[in-house]
């Protein structure tokens, strides 16, 4: 039975329980104890519901974390891969290329031709290392932003289905403290009313005997 329907319950012993042709209302003590005690022990329940969505809020901002994590760590592991790479790459064309040189020099006889020429493919050589590098440099950089950028919408996602979860828990707990509170208000006010009737007549007689 929902918290709804114990508080209906206990409007109805109190209506139950009206005298006919008077203001006055008999309540059943035991009974209306017993509904009292109920609606006490629900209330966490329901309270512990909007924790629980709380709870949610946390465990959603949580996993976003390991995720951005996960992503930042994949992303850095790619750049690095392709940094070294390139370097590799570059290393390997520079050393081709200064063999080759190197060969030139000792296969022809030392003239100058062959010295400027040596010198024209390391430079060449040299050129595309360092435009090698460059594009890996470019290439990691746009996987580092494109990386941080996918964190950065996913932290942002995560934070507002967090903060929509807490907001609604909020709401539902101060409409349920709410309805709590004017069903037991009006309820407490009738019974108040109905002792206030029966204790009338009390005064009534001892006035009379005196």
């Amino acid at each position: 039975m929902s918290l709804e329907q114990r508080l209906e319950q206990l409007e109805s012993l109190v209506a139950g329980g009206r005298v006919p042709a008077t203001s006055r209302t008999l309540v059943n003590l035991d009974r209306f104890n017993a509904a009292i005690e109920q609606i006490r022990s629900e209330l966490p329940e329901e309270i512990n519901e909007s924790q629980a969505i709380i709870r949610q809020k946390e465990s959603v901002l949580k996993q976003a974390e390991i995720e951005a994590r996960r992503i930042r760590g994949y992303a850095d592991e790619e750049a690095t891969t392709i940094r070294q790479t390139a370097e590799e790459k570059a290393t390997i064309t520079l050393d081709t290329a200064t063999e080759k040189a190197t060969k030139m020099v000792q296969q022809t006889e030392v003239t100058a031709e062959a010295a400027r020429r040596a010198k024209e493919i390391i430079a060449d050589a040299e050129g595309r290392a360092a435009r090698i590098i460059e594009d890996a440099e470019g290439a990691a950089a746009q996987k580092t932003e494109e990386s941080n950028g996918r964190i950065g919408m996913m932290m942002n996602d995560a934070e507002t289905d967090a903060t929509n979860r807490r907001d609604g828990a909020d709401q539902y707990a101060s409409e349920v403290l709410f309805s709590l509170e004017e069903h037991v208000s009006g309820v407490l006010g009738k019974v108040r009313a109905g002792l206030d009737l029966l204790e009338t007549p009390t005064k009534s007689e001892s006035s009379t005997v005196h």
